[in-house]
């Protein structure tokens, strides 16, 4: 009697499946086609991440709202480096991360840009594995959600070879055995580590926008934490994902993250989460030089209808003591057309008293067109008081 077969990737989804693990964050790559296969057959969704810098930010701003560990899958080139900087970041701050490398061909067919990325990805990563046979998916999957999970968290990296992949192995029985997949949250949206100064984040400003957040229903502020504190008790709260943040854009897949782990894009709230698809995600962008390089994943959120507020704050172009080659760079970018090249809308503030409408008109803007909104704040570096309190942090 021939053994039953089945694709060796049934049993590894399942095991995301038992972590609570419900989105991937991934990008294109035709040897992931395997994983995403199974992934869409496992009842798992899949954001189709544009750059594989963001794949792993977006995981790490799942994680920390869900205090699950997240997941991200890229595929094997000399772009896939650039998951370096989300691994150094999952480590550093204590964020179990799953990233999956899809490589082409098998056996010893391994290129080098994937024998490369393994190596340079060992410093950065509590544990990473070559998935050589069909029969050793399952396992690397579950052992490598335990150990981005135990202990302290961290980040993990599976290297999955996609004619492996797309093979079949023997029946798969049931999950067993300490690798089981099962979920162990960790706490989510706490505090993270301490960080050096907030990078250009003026904190009158930011402490003048966060207290508007927060006090009808949850809100999730990510991209500050010195500047911002987080409340607890009964009714609305604020939640700050914060820690050591990552490569300039950071913010901006790290927000989409967090509002899917809040609600499917474009779907229901989901069960247990403060504030479900209610709850606001606001992203304070205080390097504006680097916005333009993950600036792109916005096409994704206004494809999925992920609603976000997104704050930057940068001086004005004729500021005292801002320097002429700085002004250049600043300046040479309109980020309000930027965003509305991606279908989204955004707005300049200049004058303090026009912050506070501008900021409710683009949480409103959010809600009715589930896209991301920017709220663009230019200001006086030696008057910036006046675009808030000189008060302490926002409480």
């Amino acid at each position: 009697m021939t053994a039953q077969r089945v694709p060796a990737l049934r049993t590894a989804v399942r095991a995301l499946r038992r972590a609570g693990v419900d989105t991937v964050f991934g990008c294109h790559g035709p040897a992931l086609r395997p994983l995403y296969a199974a992934l869409a057959d496992g009842g798992i969704a899949r954001l189709r991440v544009r750059h594989a810098e963001s794949a792993p930010h977006m995981a790490i701003g799942w994680a920390r709202t869900r205090g699950l560990a997240g997941v991200a899958a890229v595929p094997a080139g000399p772009g896939a480096v650039r998951v370096l900087p989300g691994l150094a970041v999952a480590l550093e701050d204590a964020v179990p991360l799953v990233c999956v490398v899809g490589v082409p061909g098998s056996g010893g067919e391994r290129t080098a840009a994937a024998r490369d990325l393994v190596r340079l990805a060992r410093p950065l990563s509590k544990w990473t594995v070559r998935a050589e046979q069909p029969a050793r998916i399952p396992w690397a999957f579950r052992e490598a959600l335990w150990i981005a999970q135990e202990g302290r968290p961290g980040p993990v990296l599976i290297e999955l070879p996609d004619e492996v992949a797309a093979a079949q192995t023997g029946a798969d029985g049931p999950d067993a055995g300490r690798h089981a997949g099962e979920a162990r949250p960790y706490p989510p949206a706490g505090p993270a580590p301490a960080a050096g100064p907030e990078r250009g984040h003026p904190p009158d400003v930011v402490r003048e926008v966060c207290a508007l957040f927060g006090t009808e229903n949850d809100a999730y502020v990510v991209g500050v934490q010195d500047a911002v504190r987080p409340t607890d008790g009964p009714g609305p709260r604020r939640h700050v994902i914060g820690g050591r943040g990552g490569p300039p854009g950071w913010e901006v897949p790290t927000a989409i993250g967090v509002r899917a782990a809040l609600a499917p894009p474009g779907g229901a709230d989901r069960p247990g989460m403060p504030g479900g698809g209610a709850a606001e995600v606001v992203a304070v962008i205080g390097e504006h030089h680097g916005f333009p390089a993950l600036a792109g994943e916005l096409a994704l959120a206004a494809r999925y209808g992920v609603p976000l507020v997104l704050l930057m704050l940068h001086p004005a172009l004729h500021a005292p003591g801002l320097a002429a080659g700085d002004a250049d760079d600043a300046f040479l970018t309109d980020h309000v057309k930027l965003v509305e090249a991606y279908g989204c809308a955004g707005r300049r503030v200049t004058d303090p008293a026009e912050l506070r409408s501008a900021v409710a008109w683009a949480r409103k803007e959010a809600v009715s067109t589930r896209r991301p909104v920017l709220v663009e704040v230019r200001y006086d570096p030696a008057e910036r008081a006046r675009f808030g309190p000189a008060a302490g942090p926002c409480t």
